[in-house]
């Protein structure tokens, strides 16, 4: 079968002020599960096109696919002040295809496994795969061609009838063949990121929380219960290298939502870099618990040269009639600060995204949020800030059943498109407080 694999993504993300395009890693990792000795493969990254739909259009004609898959990195730019959705940018491909060719399309990625069925019915492709889905694409082929049944396959989304079925289980993928990059222009993403994702652990997708298969409270002693996938670290070691030698990729993005937890695999990979004694770059994420002096030492001794910081949270009432919980909203900005600090004293840049407008949030706390960013961010250190408006709500957390309970919206099919909330105590003077504590910082973004 002649495969197609397409990714749709052509959003901008902003850090601070700097415009990033990640590069469609999660298309590589499946590119890299596929034979070409007995498919035949093309990948089509749209992120530059000037015209994606007849680029598409061209490169369908062409290739004349047999199957085509879609990868859908995120469902939105993750902005409140310009919210816009990626999705009727895929749904326009979709379309596009169908009316040039009779090829099966698939659709799977983080956007769309997030919210599995709602993008499925939104999209309408032939297949859906809903979780890390590299290995299991290529068994949905081997079955295609065979013209045998994949409805059992873990994670496959389809029709059957009238109603949307999804199987009762995920794909899952260890991330354990390099990813296939000779088909992407790296030279453009070399001018236009953090540079190229590397992943370290991946967490769990939001729809999947409170499943057989996801962590729960009694999981909080083991560290490796919070990932889905940790990848060993002579792997992560490895694909830096075989980037580094075979494509002269000299800047990564360790892709990982808290690279310092747990905090001894974060120092061990650090430890291994060095002791590669690679000329690289590389930027990641840190939450601001579990971190300390001598990671950030090893991190900067391995190349790191920026990192991304979650600022502090309030800790809401837990019932109607209770306080705001003071002591740990002070505790979280204190680990922040201290993790700000941390850096600074090693030279180490950081950005700073604070969220606004969750439950719980005061005209009082805002204030001591944007005093905390004043200080974590003074004229002497080398910080940026993202003021974050609202909370994006996603299927399966508290905050979106909260925003059912209180009306905000109806129920989870509503979070499609993109969907903020914002608490009532504070949302008719959030966006105007923001944009006044922002005028007087000229590092300062609102998101």
């Amino acid at each position: 079968m002649r495969i197609l694999l397409i990714a749709t993504n052509r959003h901008n993300r902003w850090m601070s002020r700097e415009e990033v395009r990640p590069l469609p890693i999660g298309l590589a990792y499946v590119a890299a599960w596929i034979d070409p000795a007995r498919h035949p493969l093309k990948m089509l990254d749209l992120m530059f096109s000037e015209d994606y739909l007849e680029e598409t259009e061209a490169v369908v004609r062409e290739f004349k696919p047999h199957m085509v898959g879609i990868s859908l990195r995120n469902l939105d730019n993750g902005s409140y002040v310009n919210p816009q959705s990626a999705l009727p940018t895929t749904k326009e491909v979709i379309q596009r295809i169908r009316a040039c060719s009779s090829a099966v399309i698939t659709c799977g990625g983080p956007a769309f496994s997030t919210l599995p069925e709602e993008c499925f019915r939104y999209l309408e492709p032939d297949i859906g795969l809903a979780g890390d889905a590299a290995e299991t694409f290529t068994e949905l082929i081997d079955l295609l061609e065979q013209g045998q049944s994949y409805r059992d396959l873990p994670g496959v989304v389809c029709r059957q009838g009238d109603e949307i079925k999804m199987a009762p289980h995920r794909a899952a993928s260890g991330l354990n063949r390099p990813p296939r990059l000779d088909e992407l222009d790296l030279a453009q993403y070399r001018k236009a990121g953090f540079g190229v994702g590397v992943v370290t652990k991946l967490g769990w997708y939001p729809s999947t929380l409170g499943t057989s298969n996801s962590p729960t409270a009694t999981d909080s002693a083991d560290p490796n219960r919070e990932w889905r996938v940790i990848r060993p670290i002579t792997e992560v070691v490895r694909e830096v290298q075989r980037l580094y030698k075979r494509h002269n990729l000299r800047e990564f993005f360790f892709i990982d939502q808290a690279f310092n937890r747990p905090i001894d695999y974060a120092k061990d990979l650090c430890r291994s870099l060095i002791d590669e004694n690679l000329n690289i770059k590389w930027n990641t994420n840190l939450v601001p618990q579990g971190a300390d002096p001598e990671l950030i030492s090893l991190m900067v001794q391995a190349g790191c040269q920026m990192v991304l910081v979650g600022g502090g949270t309030v800790q809401a009432p837990s019932s109607p009639g209770d306080t705001m919980d003071n002591v740990d909203f002070a505790t979280h900005l204190a680990e922040s600060q201290r993790l700000c600090d941390f850096c600074h004293a090693e030279g180490l840049k950081y950005a700073i995204t604070q969220g606004f407008g969750e439950p719980g949030e005061t005209e009082q706390t805002i204030r001591t949020k944007l005093a905390f960013l004043s200080t974590s961010t003074g004229k002497d250190r080398a910080a940026h800030v993202n003021l974050r408006v609202g909370n994006r709500l996603l299927p399966g957390t508290e905050l979106t059943t909260q925003a059912i309970q209180e009306g905000f919206i109806k129920d989870p099919s509503d979070l499609l498109m993109p969907v903020y909330y914002i608490t009532p105590a504070v949302r008719n003077i959030l966006m105007e407080t923001l944009e006044t504590a922002a005028a007087g910082h000229p590092k300062w973004s609102i998101m």
